[in-house]
Protein backbone atom coordinates (compact mmCIF):
# COMPACT_ATOMS: atom_id res chain seq x y z
CA UNK A 1 0.00 0.00 0.00
CA UNK A 2 2.99 2.45 1.02
CA UNK A 3 4.52 1.72 -2.27
CA UNK A 4 1.28 2.46 -3.67
CA UNK A 5 0.79 6.09 -2.23
CA UNK A 6 4.58 6.70 -3.58
CA UNK A 7 3.99 5.71 -6.96
CA UNK A 8 0.77 7.82 -7.51
CA UNK A 9 2.78 10.54 -5.47
CA UNK A 10 0.82 10.57 -2.21
CA UNK A 11 2.43 11.18 1.40
CA UNK A 12 2.58 8.31 3.08
CA UNK A 13 0.97 9.47 5.89
CA UNK A 14 -2.61 9.32 3.62
CA UNK A 15 -2.64 6.09 4.58
CA UNK A 16 -4.32 6.76 7.70
CA UNK A 17 -7.24 9.51 6.33
CA UNK A 18 -10.46 9.09 6.19
CA UNK A 19 -11.87 9.76 1.89
CA UNK A 20 -13.99 12.65 3.57
CA UNK A 21 -10.28 14.54 4.10
CA UNK A 22 -9.08 14.18 0.50
CA UNK A 23 -9.51 16.22 -2.25
CA UNK A 24 -10.95 15.44 -5.41
CA UNK A 25 -7.58 15.42 -7.18
CA UNK A 26 -6.80 12.98 -4.23
CA UNK A 27 -9.47 10.64 -4.40
CA UNK A 28 -8.55 10.59 -8.21
CA UNK A 29 -4.95 9.18 -7.49
CA UNK A 30 -6.33 6.94 -4.59
CA UNK A 31 -8.47 5.14 -7.31
CA UNK A 32 -5.73 4.80 -10.08
CA UNK A 33 -3.71 3.03 -6.74
CA UNK A 34 -6.55 0.93 -6.10
CA UNK A 35 -6.85 -0.22 -9.56
CA UNK A 36 -3.53 -1.69 -10.02
CA UNK A 37 -3.18 -2.86 -6.32
CA UNK A 38 -4.11 -6.47 -7.53
CA UNK A 39 -2.45 -6.91 -10.84
CA UNK A 40 -5.11 -6.94 -13.05
CA UNK A 41 -4.75 -7.85 -16.91
CA UNK A 42 -7.32 -5.77 -17.97
CA UNK A 43 -7.97 -2.13 -16.83
CA UNK A 44 -10.83 0.35 -17.85
CA UNK A 45 -9.65 4.00 -17.28
CA UNK A 46 -12.48 6.60 -17.73
CA UNK A 47 -10.94 9.84 -17.52
CA UNK A 48 -8.72 9.00 -14.97
CA UNK A 49 -6.46 12.22 -15.60
CA UNK A 50 -9.71 14.62 -15.47
CA UNK A 51 -9.79 16.35 -11.87
CA UNK A 52 -5.41 16.44 -12.18
CA UNK A 53 -3.38 19.62 -12.69
CA UNK A 54 -1.08 19.10 -15.41
CA UNK A 55 1.58 17.98 -13.26
CA UNK A 56 0.40 15.63 -11.74
CA UNK A 57 -1.33 13.91 -14.78
CA UNK A 58 2.43 13.67 -16.13
CA UNK A 59 3.51 11.51 -12.95
CA UNK A 60 0.00 9.40 -13.38
CA UNK A 61 1.04 9.31 -16.74
CA UNK A 62 4.64 7.86 -16.15
CA UNK A 63 3.30 5.73 -13.48
CA UNK A 64 -0.15 4.21 -15.87
CA UNK A 65 3.19 3.61 -18.37
CA UNK A 66 5.36 2.04 -16.66
CA UNK A 67 2.82 -0.41 -14.69
CA UNK A 68 1.36 -1.28 -17.84
CA UNK A 69 4.33 -2.52 -19.68
CA UNK A 70 6.32 -4.64 -16.11
CA UNK A 71 2.44 -6.04 -16.06
CA UNK A 72 1.88 -6.61 -19.73
CA UNK A 73 -1.47 -5.92 -18.88
CA UNK A 74 -4.11 -4.42 -21.02
CA UNK A 75 -5.20 -0.93 -20.70
CA UNK A 76 -9.01 0.65 -22.28
CA UNK A 77 -8.24 4.47 -21.76
CA UNK A 78 -10.81 6.95 -22.23
CA UNK A 79 -10.51 10.35 -22.62
CA UNK A 80 -11.27 13.46 -24.51
CA UNK A 81 -7.85 14.91 -24.24
CA UNK A 82 -6.34 13.61 -27.40
CA UNK A 83 -2.80 15.04 -26.01
CA UNK A 84 -2.77 12.60 -23.27
CA UNK A 85 -4.15 9.86 -25.73
CA UNK A 86 -1.41 10.31 -28.07
CA UNK A 87 1.52 9.95 -25.56
CA UNK A 88 -0.08 6.82 -24.16
CA UNK A 89 -1.65 4.68 -26.64
CA UNK A 90 -0.93 2.54 -29.27
CA UNK A 91 -3.92 2.28 -30.89
CA UNK A 92 -7.33 4.79 -30.92
CA UNK A 93 -10.75 4.62 -31.53
CA UNK A 94 -12.62 7.75 -32.26
CA UNK A 95 -16.39 7.30 -31.03
CA UNK A 96 -19.00 9.62 -31.48
CA UNK A 97 -22.56 8.72 -30.36
CA UNK A 98 -21.72 5.13 -29.56
CA UNK A 99 -20.17 4.37 -33.58
CA UNK A 100 -16.29 4.20 -33.93
CA UNK A 101 -15.99 6.81 -36.63
CA UNK A 102 -12.21 5.98 -37.00
CA UNK A 103 -9.63 3.48 -35.43
CA UNK A 104 -5.85 3.11 -36.09
CA UNK A 105 -2.56 3.20 -35.04
CA UNK A 106 -2.06 6.32 -32.99
CA UNK A 107 0.67 8.02 -36.12
CA UNK A 108 -2.62 7.34 -38.73
CA UNK A 109 -4.97 9.08 -36.03
CA UNK A 110 -2.95 12.27 -35.83
CA UNK A 111 -2.07 12.24 -39.60
CA UNK A 112 -4.48 12.62 -42.34
CA UNK A 113 -6.35 11.02 -43.93
CA UNK A 114 -8.79 11.46 -40.93
CA UNK A 115 -12.37 11.31 -39.82
CA UNK A 116 -13.96 15.54 -39.95
CA UNK A 117 -15.16 14.30 -36.11
CA UNK A 118 -11.52 13.49 -35.43
CA UNK A 119 -10.00 16.70 -37.59
CA UNK A 120 -12.15 18.58 -34.92
CA UNK A 121 -10.93 17.06 -31.88
CA UNK A 122 -7.36 17.24 -33.21
CA UNK A 123 -8.18 21.40 -33.22
CA UNK A 124 -9.15 21.36 -30.17
CA UNK A 125 -5.92 20.45 -28.67
CA UNK A 126 -4.58 23.32 -26.82
CA UNK A 127 -0.42 23.90 -28.10
CA UNK A 128 2.07 26.01 -25.90
CA UNK A 129 4.40 25.74 -28.74
CA UNK A 130 4.45 29.16 -30.68
CA UNK A 131 6.16 27.45 -33.42
CA UNK A 132 3.23 24.99 -33.75
CA UNK A 133 0.57 25.75 -36.71
CA UNK A 134 -2.65 24.71 -35.81
CA UNK A 135 -5.56 25.13 -38.16
CA UNK A 136 -9.07 26.01 -36.22
CA UNK A 137 -12.10 23.86 -37.25
CA UNK A 138 -15.29 25.19 -35.73
CA UNK A 139 -18.64 22.27 -35.68
CA UNK A 140 -21.12 24.18 -36.40
CA UNK A 141 -24.94 23.22 -36.34
CA UNK A 142 -27.06 21.08 -34.04
CA UNK A 143 -25.55 19.03 -31.62
CA UNK A 144 -27.45 15.71 -31.47
CA UNK A 145 -29.02 13.57 -28.74
CA UNK A 146 -27.54 10.44 -27.93
CA UNK A 147 -31.17 8.93 -27.20
CA UNK A 148 -32.23 10.11 -30.56
CA UNK A 149 -29.55 10.11 -32.84
CA UNK A 150 -29.89 11.82 -36.39
CA UNK A 151 -30.58 9.35 -39.51
CA UNK A 152 -27.54 8.39 -41.46
CA UNK A 153 -24.01 10.03 -40.23
CA UNK A 154 -24.56 10.25 -37.02
CA UNK A 155 -22.34 13.10 -37.46
CA UNK A 156 -23.82 14.58 -40.31
CA UNK A 157 -25.75 17.73 -38.41
CA UNK A 158 -22.52 19.01 -37.52
CA UNK A 159 -20.43 18.28 -40.25
CA UNK A 160 -19.08 20.59 -42.54
CA UNK A 161 -17.75 18.13 -45.34
CA UNK A 162 -21.31 16.46 -46.20
CA UNK A 163 -21.73 18.93 -48.79
CA UNK A 164 -19.12 16.90 -50.72
CA UNK A 165 -20.93 13.86 -50.46
CA UNK A 166 -23.77 13.29 -53.35
CA UNK A 167 -27.00 12.39 -53.54
CA UNK A 168 -27.75 13.10 -49.23
CA UNK A 169 -25.70 10.10 -48.18
CA UNK A 170 -25.21 11.41 -45.13
CA UNK A 171 -28.50 12.32 -44.11
CA UNK A 172 -29.85 8.80 -45.45
CA UNK A 173 -27.70 5.98 -45.23
CA UNK A 174 -25.24 5.53 -42.21
CA UNK A 175 -21.80 5.37 -43.40
CA UNK A 176 -20.00 2.32 -44.00
CA UNK A 177 -16.74 1.68 -42.47
CA UNK A 178 -14.05 1.54 -45.11
CA UNK A 179 -10.25 0.95 -44.53
CA UNK A 180 -7.89 4.09 -45.67
CA UNK A 181 -4.66 2.07 -45.28
CA UNK A 182 -3.13 -1.14 -43.16
CA UNK A 183 -5.16 -1.07 -39.92
CA UNK A 184 -6.35 2.22 -40.31
CA UNK A 185 -10.97 2.34 -40.78
CA UNK A 186 -13.10 5.45 -40.94
CA UNK A 187 -16.98 5.52 -41.13
CA UNK A 188 -17.21 8.23 -43.29
CA UNK A 189 -19.10 8.71 -46.93
CA UNK A 190 -16.39 11.04 -48.43
CA UNK A 191 -14.37 9.15 -51.27
CA UNK A 192 -11.13 7.53 -49.63
CA UNK A 193 -9.32 9.93 -52.09
CA UNK A 194 -10.83 13.13 -50.42
CA UNK A 195 -9.77 11.89 -47.19
CA UNK A 196 -6.79 11.70 -48.01
CA UNK A 197 -6.47 15.10 -49.50
CA UNK A 198 -7.48 16.53 -45.77
CA UNK A 199 -5.20 18.97 -44.60
CA UNK A 200 -3.22 18.01 -41.46
CA UNK A 201 -4.72 20.23 -37.97
CA UNK A 202 -0.74 20.87 -37.13
CA UNK A 203 2.34 21.94 -38.91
Amino acid sequence: MLRLLDLVKLPRAFAHRRPRQLSGGQKQRIGVARAFAGRPRVIVADEPMSALDVSVQAAISELLISLQRESRMTMVFISHDLSVVRYLADRVAVMYLGHVVEMGACEQIFTPPFHPYTEALLSAILIADATVRKRHVVLEGEIPSALSPPKGCPFQTRCGHKRDVPDLSCERETPPTRHAADGHAIKCHLPIEALKRMEPVFS
